[in-house]
């Protein structure tokens, strides 16, 4: 499973994201996922299963990516991540 974390430019806020979202996928046990970053403009060419991003930049997304999206308030909330990713993860492996 492929998990992208999306910003403004893909390397800020985003790459805080990713770390944040790999400690969360990891003490889950999903050895499964890897998480990678892109910006905003750039999601159309970065297929994934699940997109993650903020409030700020949801309305901006592709319609296509917006299904396949979870908001979270910020990327530093390890507890907001668990709460948003982990239904998401587990209603596509089921």
């Amino acid at each position: 499973m492929e998990i992208v974390a999306i910003c403004g430019f893909g390397v800020g806020s985003s790459v805080i994201g990713k770390m944040n979202i790999e400690s969360v996928v990891s003490d889950k046990g999903y050895d499964d996922i890897s998480v990678d970053t892109v910006d905003l403009g750039s999601v159309s060419g970065k297929p994934a299963d699940i997109y993650v991003t903020t409030n700020e930049l949801f309305d901006q997304l592709p319609e296509d990516a917006k299904q396949k999206t979870v908001v979270l308030t910020n990327f530093v909330d390890k507890n907001d991540i668990e709460k948003h990713l982990v239904p998401k993860i587990e209603a596509l492996r089921n």
